[in-house]
């Protein structure tokens, strides 16, 4: 379902090389794990490596539960092997929160322990009956530097185009984009939700004859602020920080970036449930989200990560304190509520 660039985010580098692991904190062994397996299924690429560096290594040394991966993910054969009685995997990557709402209603996945999985330190939006966040990422408002003290901070600046003048562009989908309008046309952040959506078409109409490019894929907005094509754009957090890693001269207002994140959920039916609730009590402790981390800069959900990364490099997150409370967590209920129409009307929208 949905947007293909709602994945992408995950799949791509960001920049950063494998980083080695911490050692290890004593996950209790026992015979019948030790001889036991866990089928992951998540993305490949970049992220994929960085999970088996990161996760499934260390993972199969505290507990001998052999990590078994498999990629990519599918939300259509989730369905279909729940369906079926034929269930390959124990652990599935969920699209955001919205998969899991869905999936969950139609009695595809396993409801979590929470008794094995800890959730003192962990954000609240990220915790669900069915469902955990994996990794968070945000949309932003990005620039050159070159225009600091010239550039807007917030989405009622960015729709000022005569105080900030310059090139513009937005992604080519309503979500974010809904809650950037309705924060453009002067609503609280605290108060997006639920979405006025004709105010939020109405304030999209005024910005509309302004933006230069619609983007449809998160290297877009990057390779635009590179070659100096746009001069404010919304992006995804890691496209731009790979940038300044680089040196290119870019940077980030996270004031009233939307935040997203993708989840771990468990299939109805999976032969190592167990397993799969220790899987995820492990990839929610601090040090295994801070490794992740360092290597792809999207950050896991326990806000005591950043105990374990240098705060010169866990300001660029966007979980990280400063940077969350200045943005929208986005409400999967809602969207899941009202994708349909709002996708139709999108479309007839955008394409008039």
């Amino acid at each position: 379902m949905g947007q293909a660039t709602r994945r992408e985010f995950l799949r791509s580098s960001a920049g950063a090389a494998l980083v080695g692991t911490a050692a290890a904190l004593g996950w209790p062994r026992d015979t019948e794990a030790a001889s036991s397996e866990v089928v992951i299924n998540y993305s490949g690429g970049d992220a994929g490596e960085a999970m088996r560096e990161v996760y499934f290594n260390p993972f199969e040394k505290e507990t001998g539960i052999k990590v078994i991966f498999t990629s990519d993910v599918d939300f259509g054969k989730l369905k279909a092997m729940v369906t079926s009685g034929n269930v390959e995997w124990d652990v599935t990557e969920l699209e955001g929160l919205d998969e899991v709402i869905i999936a969950a209603k139609n009695g595809w996945l396993e409801p979590l322990d929470y008794k094995v999985i800890k959730t003192d330190d962990l954000i609240r939006e990220g915790v669900h009956p069915y469902g955990i966040a994996l990794a968070y990422y945000s949309t932003v408002l990005a620039y050159p530097k070159r225009l600091e003290g010239k550039r807007p901070e917030n989405w009622a600046q960015f729709w000022d185009v005569k105080k900030f003048p310059g090139a513009r562009a937005l992604g080519s989908y309503p979500w974010a984009n809904l809650e950037f309008a309705v924060m453009a046309d002067g609503v609280p952040p605290n108060k997006v939700y639920p979405i006025d959506i004709d105010r939020a078409f109405r304030s999209l109409d005024r910005i509309k004859a302004h933006i230069k490019v619609w983007w449809k894929a998160g290297a877009q907005p990057a390779q635009m602020l590179s070659d100096g094509e746009v001069d404010f754009t919304s992006a995804w957090n890691g496209r731009i920080f790979a940038l300044q890693q680089k040196g290119v001269p870019v940077a980030i207002e996270w004031n009233q970036g939307v935040l997203h994140f993708s989840s771990s959920g468990i299939p109805k039916g999976a032969k190592n449930k167990e397993n799969a609730m220790k899987f995820l009590a492990f990839t929610t402790r601090p040090d295994r989200e801070a490794a992740f981390a360092k290597v792809i800069p999207y950050p896991g959900l326990n806000r005591s990560l950043y105990k374990y990364l240098d705060p010169s490099y866990g300001v660029n997150l966007p979980t990280y304190p400063e940077n969350l409370k200045k943005q929208v967590t986005q409400n999967y209920d809602w969207w899941v509520k009202n994708r349909e129409k709002v996708d139709l009307r999108w479309n007839e929208w955008l394409t008039k």
